[in-house]
């Protein structure tokens, strides 16, 4: 998933979505780290979803996660 908008790059922009999982910049409160970017994917994932192979199926499903 993460390659798929951003080619795996932790410093990947897209309008106002920033990073390999390219999270809005509002959760990442300016702390664009790869290590912070990791634990808020896994943290938006396991809210969200449960688990990345929920959000995996929903993004096969609909495009986007």
């Amino acid at each position: 998933m993460a390659g798929k908008e951003s080619g795996g790059s932790y410093s990947a922009r897209n309008g106002q979505y920033f990073g390999k999982y390219q999270l809005s910049a509002l959760y990442l409160n300016g702390d664009y780290s790869a290590a912070n970017q990791e634990r808020v994917a896994n943290s938006y994932v396991a809210s969200r979803y449960g688990s990345w192979s929920n959000a995996k199926s929903h993004w096969l499903a609909n495009g986007w996660y």
